[in-house]
């Protein structure tokens, strides 16, 4: 795609260069998981259509790349300026899509319920019986929503119209909606309200049977973002049966760190936790305590006020200690017991790790500090290895809870 791009570029052709930047900017935040790049892709590739009088459409999409990759890194803040930026343009149509729905997967993870049912239904209305790449998205987004609200029928309503009313291909998109669809039968049945529906419950596990055996004829990095939601769906299948088992869920947290996605890490951190809980012995609510407290750090800094309000209720349930942005006592936040995490890092990691919480990209803070992008990344690594994190939102977390107020 860089070489096509390139082509394109040389060539002359304003068209092809939109459709360069917005493939490549694809694959960096989607299947190849170099998100942070594909955002910068994103957002430069935006500029460049606009100098090629290409109009607001390559630009509108692009950025809602941008967004979405934003959304997944952790970047919640950052996603929002793009999108309000994306669309001051008043996008309509197909364009306009795109980004409503990546103003509702913040609005949902948020817990603002009346802006994302306002985005919801216009997405709805946009569409009017459009394709699947668009219709399961915003199923999955309304099966969510429900599902933070307690509203489990609904949501199990989304994802069966979802498994109903089309007939997409897409792993990614299907195995995103069965993980929705075994979550809603596992909250159903954990909260006592309703009865787990058996048959939608084979007909989900048959689609992630399904999905597993494709997928190992699909490319490597799109194999590897299906496995990372396979391994919730798996997870969401024993809560099905009980308490849940701790080690698939384990599983789950270990995936998604590694392709640093930190919502999802949370909350799988969260049900892991509350597994651990109905295990009995001291080392085992020691594991939980430290779970919740990574959970909710990332919560916290993300904004996402259910998911919080969901960790904080286990912990006083459990009556384990979970720190506040504005009460922390001593070493709370941190294993070690250190009263300041950053006492450990060198000035250059401090500044370094404050460019970080601002959002900035590795190489967008190596020209902030004219210094080498890959020096960045060592520092980056170092910070993480001192502060016992392994995203950048856990990092900022520690960061803007230490700063001086």
């Amino acid at each position: 795609m860089r070489q096509a791009l390139a082509t394109a570029e040389r060539a002359g052709r304003p068209e092809d260069v939109g459709l360069a930047y917005l493939h490549l900017a694809d694959l960096l935040t989607g299947p190849l998981n170099v998100i942070e790049e594909g955002v910068v892709v994103a957002r430069r590739g935006a500029d460049r259509v606009v100098e090629l009088g290409l109009g607001r459409t390559f630009e509108t999409r692009l950025l809602a790349v941008a967004a979405t990759g934003l959304f997944r890194v952790g970047q919640w803040a950052e996603a929002e300026k793009v999108i309000a930026d994306a669309l001051r343009h008043r996008p309509s149509g197909a364009d306009a899509v795109e980004l409503l729905l990546a103003r509702c997967r913040l609005s949902v993870a948020y817990g603002d319920v009346t802006a994302a049912d306002r985005d919801l239904e216009a997405v709805a209305t946009l569409l009017a019986g459009g394709g699947a790449r668009h219709v399961l998205p915003l199923l999955t987004l309304r099966a969510g929503l429900a599902m933070w609200q307690g509203r489990h029928d609904e949501a199990r309503q989304a994802v069966a119209r979802g498994l109903t009313e089309t007939r997409s291909d897409d792993l990614v998109l299907l195995a995103t909606l069965a993980w929705h669809g075994l979550r809603a039968e596992a909250e159903a049945y954990a909260s006592r309200t309703g009865r787990i529906d058996l048959t939608a419950v084979r007909r989900l596990r048959q689609v992630t049977h399904r999905v597993r055996r494709t997928s190992v004829q699909a490319a490597r990095p799109v194999r590897d973002v299906v496995d990372a939601f396979l391994a919730l769906c798996t997870a969401e299948v024993s809560r099905l049966d009980g308490p849940g088992e701790p080690a698939l869920w384990a599983r789950a947290v270990e995936v998604w760190d590694r392709r640093n996605h930190p919502y999802p890490a949370a909350y799988a951190r969260l049900r892991q936790a509350e597994a651990l809980l109905t295990r009995r012995g001291r080392d085992v609510t020691a594991t939980a305590a430290r779970l919740l407290r990574q959970a909710h750090e990332t919560a916290q800094a993300l904004g996402a006020r259910p998911l919080r309000e969901e960790i904080t209720a286990l912990a006083t349930r459990a009556r384990l200690p979970i720190p506040t942005a504005d009460h922390d006592p001593a070493g709370a936040g941190n294993p070690s017991g250190t009263p300041d995490e950053l006492a450990a890092l060198t000035p250059r990691e401090r500044e370094v790790l404050a460019l970080v919480a601002e959002g900035l990209t590795n190489r967008e803070i190596g020209q902030r500090l004219f210094i080498s992008e890959r020096t960045i990344g060592v520092h980056v690594s170092h910070i993480f290895d001192k502060l016992q994190v392994r995203t950048r939102v856990q990092a900022s977390a520690i960061h803007l809870r230490r700063r001086p107020r």
